[in-house]
């Protein structure tokens, strides 16, 4: 094995590092040039830095790790991704996989994970600090939860760290990564330990009660958002920024570089004002694909749009025998098979012979895909609307180049990023057209 790992963590300060969606790229091509960090830069420049893959002194991918919901549901173009895991160019890969995901069946090695109901954990409800800043959704109070295993890990799953601990074994740091042998519910009481909870709960209650509401302070006054910019002083409330060198002062000023409302971007401005895909003032463009892309609108008549499912999340919660199948709204069992659901206007169905809750195929030049048809008016002519994110990924025929009849919409909408110059996903500017199945 070569001693670099390649992280496709997009916040990687250095080294090697690739936006997730461009691994296929990267391993099908052995090179890829971008700019930005992907998702999420460290600070507002970090988005004009120019990267490339392989990096100097680095390899090309030897090994690729995955863990986590399907990138053939949650990604573009995903048939690219499914090219990459065929290649010989990729040696080897592993999957952690909980519930034997669309992509756990391209692994060499498939080291099943149990659910949180088979492991301990403490957490923080709603909370997606470091992945989005200071943000708590969902709830009024801060809610410190103690998620208790529930069950012993069924067959021969194992917990994340478990499975963490028995590789560093192998590899011969076993005690040192577990520090001395320390289990995940030592590693839940140490984190507890570490916090401002024994100041306000002992352990034995927190542990027998479960959760801990976070009281607000005795002074505590509601404060509008902003109202610390809006008079000119020093944020004093706990939203994200701004970015200290963009600062004159610390504390003082939004995230922009000038510290104030911008209509004109001053980051653009400095980095590439004739840049015509992303203007310095917003302006409408037309989209790459669309309407007004008169030879391939011949071709695919109807706009995708693709939109985080309403019922599973990524894809959290779809398939894989979960009472969310049953949802009529999410998919519709059609010959002792749960079908994705794709929603067509009754002018567009009739047109082509379409009636509710009939099999159809979706397609255009990146891949085609099965889905039951749920013929509406809440969609206008000319536009389809399905959600991303299916869990399941079920060729009719060979991997990569047949149909897809689990719902990977993904499978047809665009791999190109929203400008060269940035890394944002552009699964929206897509045509497609359907047809009976």
């Amino acid at each position: 094995m070569h001693k670099h790992p390649i992280s496709t963590n997009i916040n990687t300060p250095a080294g090697q590092h690739i936006p997730r969606l461009r691994i296929p790229e990267c391993i099908l091509d052995g090179k890829y040039e971008w700019r930005g960090k992907g998702f999420c830069g460290s600070h507002i420049e970090a988005q004009f830095k120019k990267y490339k893959y392989p990096e100097d002194g680095y390899p090309e991918i030897q090994m690729y790790y995955r863990y986590g919901g399907s990138f053939f549901g949650t990604m573009n173009e995903t048939n690219r991704y499914v090219k990459a895991y065929r290649t010989d160019r990729l040696p080897f890969v592993v999957n952690q996989s909980i519930w034997f995901e669309g992509e756990a069946k391209f692994a060499d090695i498939i080291l099943p994970a149990c659910t949180n109901f088979e492991r301990w954990d403490i957490g923080e409800f709603a909370s997606c600090s470091g992945y989005i800043p200071d943000s708590y959704i969902q709830v009024n109070h801060r809610v410190i939860s103690m998620q208790k295993k529930c069950i012993e890990p069924l067959g021969e799953s194992k917990p994340d760290y478990d499975i963490c601990a028995m590789m560093a074994d192998k590899l011969g740091f076993r005690m040192p990564y577990t520090e001395g042998g320390k289990t995940d519910l030592d590693w839940v009481k140490q984190m507890f330990e570490a916090s401002d909870l024994p100041n306000v709960i002992s352990w034995d209650d927190f542990f027998e009660k479960g959760y801990y509401v976070v009281p607000l302070s005795e002074n505590y006054k509601p404060t509008p958002g902003l109202r610390w910019f809006a008079e000119d002083r020093l944020k004093d409330t706990p939203d994200w920024g701004p970015h200290p060198e963009t600062q004159e002062v610390f504390g003082k000023g939004l995230q922009t570089t000038s510290g104030l409302i911008e209509f004109e971007s001053s980051s653009l401005k400095r980095f590439d004002p004739n840049d015509e895909e992303r203007p310095v003032i917003p302006k409408y463009i037309p989209s790459w694909e669309g309407h007004h892309t008169t030879e391939l609108y011949k071709k695919y008549p109807l706009q995708l749009i693709t939109p985080h499912p309403k019922f599973s999340f990524h894809t959290f919660g779809d398939s894989k025998g979960c009472w969310t199948n049953e949802v009529k709204d999410h998919r519709v069992l059609i010959d002792d098979y749960y079908y994705w659901i794709i929603r067509i206007n009754s002018k567009d169905a009739e047109d082509r012979g379409i009636k509710h809750h009939e099999l159809v195929k979706a397609f255009n030049d990146r891949g085609e895909v099965i889905l039951a048809a749920q013929v509406t008016e809440r969609v206008p002519p000319g536009t389809v609307h399905s959600y991303e994110a299916s869990a399941e990924y079920d060729p009719v025929g060979k991997p990569g180049e047949s149909a897809d009849r689990a719902g990977c919409i993904n499978l047809v909408t665009p791999g190109r990023y929203i400008t060269k110059k940035s890394c944002g996903q552009a699964p929206n500017s897509c045509l497609v057209e359907i047809e009976k199945y």
